[in-house]
C-alpha cells in the first residue's frame, strides 16, 4: 500500500498529462500495482520460509553447542560420519581411548578470525577475549522479525559479565533499534578504548608538549552498542551528520548480525577448519593512512593490562 504523500504526488503528476493519455496511464498503473503486489507477496513468502527454518535450526544449534563445549555424549547417531572422515585405525584408537568430556579449544575464536568480518574484524586484543567465548545463542522473536544474539563467555579478565547480548528490532522490515549489553570492563581492559600520546607544538615558542588522551579504538566489542532511531520525530531533528552516523552504525550492526546468523552459525565448522572465507570485493581497502600534519603526532601507548599493536589484516 503506497503512502498518502506518494499517492498525492502521483495524482498531481497524472493531472499534468494530456487528457487523452490520463485514462491509459491510470490503466497502466493498475497492472503495475499488481506487479508490485506480487513482489511484496514473494518477499513475505520468503521471509516466512526463512523464519520457519530459523526456528527449526535453533534446537539443532543447541545440540551442536553441546558438542563444541564437550557436554554431549558421543553416540552412533552423531558419529555417523566418522567412518567417512576417520581411518579404521583412528576409529579404533578413539573407541579405546577414555571418553573425556572436553571442549574444542578456541573454537569460536578460530571461526571469527577465519571469517574475518570486514565491518567489525577482531583485533589482536579482541582475540584474547574471544578465547573465552563458549557459544552464541540465536533466538527469533514471536513476530518472526526481531531476533536476539547471546554471546556466552567463561569468566575472563576483561569484563565482569558472562553473557553479552544484542537485540535487533524491526518495523516494516527496517531496523529501527538495537540494544546491546553495556559491558562492565575491568580496570585497564576496555578493548574499545586506547591511550594515545599526542605531541603538540606551541606556534609562538616552538616548544613541544606531550599530552595523553583516551580515544575510541577499533574493536568487535563495539557491536554491543545500543542505537535507537525508532522515534522518527526525534531522529529528524538531529543534525544531518549525526543522522548519517547513526544510520551507518545501524547498518554495520545489521550486517554483522545477519552474517553471524546466516553464515557463521550454520557454517561454523567450515570457518573453524579454515576452508571457507567470507570476503568482500573491497577487502584490500585503504590501510595505514598517514597523517600529513606537522603539528600533531599520535603514538599508541600500552594501557595497563592491554597488548600493544594493531590488528593485522589477512591477505
Amino acid at each position: 500500500m503506497e503512502n498518502k504523500e506518494l499517492e498525492q504526488e502521483i495524482k498531481k503528476k497524472i493531472s499534468n498529462i494530456p487528457l487523452k493519455d490520463r485514462a491509459k496511464v491510470t490503466a497502466l498503473r493498475y497492472y503495475l500495482n499488481k506487479c508490485k503486489q506480487a513482489d511484496t507477496d514473494m518477499e513475505t513468502t520468503c521471509d516466512n520460509i526463512q523464519s520457519k527454518y530459523d526456528k527449526l535450526s535453533m534446537p539443532i544449534y543447541q545440540r551442536a553447542d553441546e558438542i563444541i563445549l564437550g557436554t554431549a555424549q558421543l553416540n552412533e547417531q552423531n558419529l555417523g560420519l566418522a567412518a567417512k572422515l576417520l581411518s579404521e585405525e583412528e576409529l579404533q584408537q578413539f573407541n579405546q581411548a577414555p571418553k573425556e568430556s572436553k571442549s574444542i579449544p578456541d573454537y569460536w575464536l578460530k571461526v571469527f578470525k577465519n571469517a574475518d568480518l570486514q565491518e567489525l574484524p577482531l583485533s589482536e586484543r579482541d582475540a584474547e577475549a574471544f578465547k573465552f567465548l563458549q557459544k552464541i545463542e540465536f533466538t527469533l522473536a514471536e513476530n518472526d522479525s526481531d531476533f536476539f544474539l547471546k554471546f556466552h563467555f567463561a569468566e575472563n579478565p576483561f569484563f565482569k559479565q558472562t553473557i553479552l547480548e544484542k537485540k535487533f528490532y524491526y518495523e516494516d522490515d527496517e531496523l529501527i533499534k538495537v540494544e546491546g549489553t553495556k559491558i562492565e570492563w575491568n580496570d585497564g581492559k576496555n578493548l574499545t578504548k586506547k591511550l594515545i600520546k599526542k605531541k603538540q607544538r606551541n606556534k609562538k615558542t616552538g616548544q613541544f608538549r606531550v599530552i595523553s588522551k583516551e580515544v575510541d579504538d577499533e574493536s568487535f566489542f563495539l557491536f554491543f552498542r545500543s542505537i535507537d532511531i525508532s522515534n522518527k520525530e526525534k531522529y529528524d531533528k538531529l543534525p544531518e551528520d549525526e543522522q548519517i552516523s547513526l544510520q551507518g552504525q545501524l547498518d554495520v550492526d545489521q550486517d554483522v548480525g545477519r552474517e553471524i546468523v546466516d553464515e557463521l552459525l550454520p557454517y561454523s565448522l567450515e570457518y573453524f577448519l579454515g576452508i571457507k572465507e567470507f570476503k568482500t570485493e573491497d577487502d584490500a581497502g585503504a590501510e595505514g593512512e598517514e597523517d600529513d600534519s606537522e603539528e600533531d603526532e599520535e603514538v599508541e601507548v600500552q594501557t595497563k593490562g592491554q597488548n600493544k599493536g594493531k590488528d593485522k589484516k589477512k591477505k
